[in-house]
């Protein structure tokens, strides 16, 4: 049934596309379109458009082109650079009271900036963000913890264009976390006023429990959890508005007329938005999605299958309509392991699974060479990468080695191996899931299967949807999985949102559920520490116990494989997806 529907979206794209082609001018190339429209492929669904509330993997891409912040990293040059507001913020230092030690960070809103209903954007928009990211009765963990150092939002009473946010504290990734919050429009997601009594200091100052216990602001949460919030009630400062969404076949965003952004594209590049319109296309198989590509109805693919990419690459055919670009990607490729499964609580049993697979051989022979090894969750460009941890090779004694010394041999003589867990004889079996249509999924899935099987390891290979994985994954519902993790572009990494304990439920990033007294000690003196020698210092030091712990398999930091049709200008960048579809200027 699946592939059913998956066909028909694509005849009716296809119809659909053709319907919508320009007729060419004689000095134009044979293209099949000539107009201002991107079609880009999602490799997996959009599942909410609510910029706190996103699950999969394009829904950013997709609500940044409705919503903007303060300040946006450049996509080229991975500046932060003003958006909506007039400049870079005024930072004061707080020398006295009770922020004592934190900072003042003072923006503008630019006198354009509106609402699509032509209200101003101002100060209490950006509280009203804060409000909810706080909201205790949202599932906005993994955004509170980068912002856990704002204590107050103060809006000039005369100006409301005008506002300040106050820390308390000094964090490393103050000015990128602080100036790059999503912006809501406070009247259109709470219409009712439910939020409007609370200050966010007030929200801040309370006790928690209370604070969850408050009637309004679970009211307003479970309105804002709702599908309206997600994909009927989409709108947002940005220079596109939803106009079109059918699942399993097509998003269109057509560009707002009279933006208020365009009155200052030419003196401020972060607002410049080219294409008329842009249409997301899902189509997860890979040979489809190529098999689109050649009859010129996507413009872009992303997260090509490295083989693919590189045997239509190296053929040459495609050239003459298309660019294939492979920009540094800012994720890392690790298998996740349930730390807290009792098959996998003791460190032996994950070290020795580490050894099963060599994933140099991995890099070179599944990943067609797209990629570069790492022994950690930090990229080996970073100053604080750890060189002196050597990658941890393929050696299947020594994982017989190290199950053996966790208790798992096998006393049974069955080819499995086994162990005494809580007065039952358990043996070790693991379900791996996996995403299909990937073809490196699926292919490491069926060489760790085949690897483990030779140290007495039973692998149960199991095909889960994406977006269902990324849940399984958040509720910690697994035991083995194949996974990316997002690196931080142009800033220090914080590790707190994956490895912190805190993070370590389904609100949280901590999939593994790894960590301990020591790792959390560590992951906050680093994000605390300015200097930074002795941060890169406390860097090192949480790499050696993540080395020793490996709470997940860490494979290697990949390149993207971008594919973007000639008639645009492209900005390729190291930021998801890969290119700067706002910015894909027709020739």
């Amino acid at each position: 049934m699946r592939n059913t529907l998956f066909f028909f979206a694509l005849a009716f794209f296809l119809a659909f596309a053709a319907c919508t082609s320009e007729t060419k001018d004689n000095d134009q190339p044979d293209w099949k379109h000539n107009d201002n429209t991107v079609r880009v492929r999602l490799s997996a669904d959009v599942t909410s458009l609510n910029p706190f509330l996103v699950r999969g993997s394009w829904d950013r891409t997709a609500y940044e082109l409705l919503f903007q912040y303060p300040m946006d990293f450049d996509r080229k040059t991975l500046e932060l650079l003003p958006q909506t507001v007039k400049a870079p913020p005024t930072v004061e230092e707080i020398s006295d009271g009770p922020y004592k030690g934190g900072q003042r960070y003072t923006y503008e809103f630019y006198d354009e900036a509106v609402w699509d209903d032509g209200r101003p954007v101002t100060g209490h928009d950006v509280e009203f963000s804060l409000k909810t990211i706080f909201n205790p009765n949202l599932p906005t963990q993994g955004f509170a913890n980068f912002l856990e150092l704002i204590r107050e939002v103060q809006v000039d009473a005369q100006n409301p264009k005008k506002f300040s946010i106050l820390t308390d504290r000094h964090y490393l990734l103050a000015d990128a976390a602080i100036g790059n919050i999503t912006i809501l429009p406070a009247h259109i997601y709470d219409p009712e006023g439910l939020t409007k009594d609370i200050s966010f200091k007030e929200m801040r100052d309370a006790n928690p429990d209370k604070l969850a216990g408050n009637k309004k602001l679970k009211k307003f949460a479970e309105a804002f959890a709702s599908p309206k919030y997600g994909r009927e009630v989409v709108s947002g400062s940005g220079p596109y508005k939803l106009t079109d969404w059918i699942d399993q076949q097509r998003i269109v965003f057509t560009k707002k007329e009279n933006w208020w952004g365009d009155k200052l594209a030419a003196q401020n590049p972060m607002l410049h938005a080219y294409p008329d319109t842009i249409v997301m296309i899902p189509i997860k198989d890979q040979t489809a999605a190529m098999t689109a590509l050649k009859g010129e109805q996507v413009d872009v693919l992303t997260e090509v299958d490295s083989k693919l990419f590189v045997d239509e690459r190296d053929k040459g055919f495609l050239n003459k309509t298309y660019d294939f670009q492979t920009p540094p990607r800012p994720a890392f490729f690790y298998i996740a392991m349930q730390n807290r499964n009792p098959k996998l609580a003791d460190k032996r049993v994950r070290n020795a699974l580490a050894r099963i697979i060599d994933v140099d051989e991995i890099i070179r022979d599944l990943y067609n060479g797209l990629g570069t090894r790492t022994v950690g969750p930090f990229p080996p460009t970073q100053k604080y990468y750890h060189k002196g941890l050597e990658p941890i090779k393929m050696d299947l004694a020594k994982a017989k080695e190290l199950l053996a010394e966790a208790g798992w041999t096998d006393t049974n003589n069955n080819g499995t191996v086994d162990k005494n867990i809580n007065g039952k004889l358990t043996e070790m079996e693991l379900e791996f899931f996996y995403t299909p249509g990937l073809t490196f999924g699926e292919n490491l899935t069926e060489l760790f299967k085949n690897n483990a099987k030779k140290v007495g390891i039973n692998i149960k290979r199991t095909k889960v949807e994406s977006n269902v994985l990324r849940t399984k994954l958040r509720n910690g519902d697994y035991e083995l999985a194949p996974w990316g993790a997002g690196l931080p572009a142009g800033i220090p990494d914080d590790p707190k949102p994956m490895f912190h304990t805190g993070g370590a439920n389904p609100n949280g990033g901590n999939y593994t559920r790894f960590g301990n007294a020591q790792s959390d000690a560590l992951i906050e003196a680093i994000r605390n520490e300015m200097d930074e020698a002795k941060r890169n210092d406390l860097y090192r030091q949480f790499q050696e116990i993540i080395y020793e712990e490996q709470p997940m398999i860490f494979l290697f930091v990949a390149l993207n494989r971008v594919i973007v049709h000639k008639r645009f200008d492209a900005v390729y960048t190291m930021m998801t997806p890969g290119v700067d579809l706002q910015h894909l200027k027709l020739k």
